[in-house]
């Protein structure tokens, strides 16, 4: 019952009977002995719009917290919220893209005590983390695989890294696939079973979900779509692969290409201001990025039938002129039947490490209720 009502919120007595399976008597026991313990709530019919004015049983937000945290290449972000995934507080702070797993678990774990002190959350009260860091996670060691070269998390095992340092119950993933789960959770996903998150940054992630449920693959690598060669015989990848869609899609290519016009030291806020401005060069650019894009995820569209696919990262800030080329690819070179109902939109949350870490404590909080956690709540 719990479980429920963390995953799909409020809900009427009647409703959870027949979800479950069983009587109404036996609900009203378990939800008396809830609202004794403070895990659930009863919401009147002012406080929620209810059928025919029945009260709904709702998870108490304050039975307990999650965390989330999500580490990029430059930046660590930490995220609290309730149960109800209401973000209680968050912060951000920069490292040094040289420092090594264990200086930014350090870093993280000293940023968050102080955010827990002055939120007044008290630690006993943590359901679990949430921690989001780049690479392919082999589920069943927490090992990350080596995608790229210099990457600070290869080839650690990166629960054992945390939990010397944070004393809460850790779930580790793909920060990609955090952004998306946040996406689904509060963005352009939350009406939509079956999306695929698709974010084009300095690298491209993916996120997929099947019937509102996150896909991981047989061992958590599924979703690195940046790594798929888009031409066998273009430019080296250092990942090893040749033509991989994150050379010709990603951020780094873009700046390339418009350097003999912005200037070798142009940043990513440099080509969004040049763009809102109108800059041919840069129309004209993510025009061409924006339809290879759209090409290779039509592909894509063929293959897993979503019926949202949401735009995210750093490209799809610049909006339109990235937007529109990919979306008409997609609709011309999928096939009619996916064309007539699959939608592309942009997405609605920021991209970047704070949207990972608010995704992070909601999916602790999604896999905290399949643990023996899940028991404990109103007596911690």
């Amino acid at each position: 019952m719990v479980e429920l009502l963390l995953i799909d919120g409020p809900l009427h007595r009647a409703e959870l009977a027949r979800r479950i399976r069983t009587s109404r008597t036996t609900i009203t026991n378990i939800t008396n002995e809830l609202l004794e313990r403070n895990v659930v709530l009863n919401l009147k019919p002012e406080q929620k719009a209810t059928r025919g004015g029945h009260e709904l049983v709702a998870i108490n937000p304050l039975a307990g917290f999650s965390l989330g945290i999500d580490f990029t290449l430059e930046q660590v972000a930490i995220s609290a919220s309730d149960l109800s995934g209401n973000t209680v507080s968050e912060t951000i702070f920069a490292v040094d893209a040289q420092s090594t797993a264990e200086s930014r678990v350090v870093a993280a774990a000293s940023a968050l005590e102080t955010l827990l002190d002055e939120a007044g959350i008290d630690g006993t009260k943590i359901v679990g983390v949430g921690v989001g860091v780049p690479g392919q996670i082999d589920r069943r060691t927490d090992m990350v695989g080596v995608s790229l070269p210099g990457q600070p998390w290869s080839k650690l095992d990166v629960r054992s890294i945390l939990a010397h340092h944070l004393p809460y119950q850790i779930f580790v993933e793909n920060n990609s696939r955090l952004e998306g789960f946040a996406e689904k959770r509060w963005g352009a996903g939350q009406h939509s079973a079956n999306v695929l998150y698709l974010s084009f940054s300095s690298g491209v992630g993916m996120a997929l979900f099947a019937e509102d449920q996150l896909f991981r693959g047989s061992i958590g690598a599924a979703g690195e779509i940046g790594h798929m060669s888009t031409d066998i015989n273009g430019a080296t990848c250092p990942c090893g692969n040749r033509g991989c869609l994150v050379l010709r899609t990603g951020t780094a290519h873009v700046l390339s290409l418009l350097s003999p016009v912005l200037g070798e030291n142009a940043d990513w806020a440099h080509v969004l201001e040049e763009t809102t401005r109108s800059n041919p060069s840069c129309l004209a650019v993510l025009d061409e990025v924006g339809a290879v894009a759209g090409r290779f995820l039509a592909g894509i569209a063929n293959l897993l039938d979503p019926e949202l696919m949401i735009i995210g990262g750093e490209l799809a800030q610049a909006g339109e002129p990235f937007m529109a080329p990919l979306i008409a690819a997609v609709k011309t070179h999928t096939l009619p039947l996916t064309s007539s109902h699959v939608a592309v939109v942009q997405a609605a949350l920021p991209p970047g490490a704070a949207t990972g870490a608010r995704g992070g404590a909601a999916l602790a909080i999604m896999e905290m209720a399949k643990t023996s956690t899940i028991d404990t709540l109103g007596y911690l």
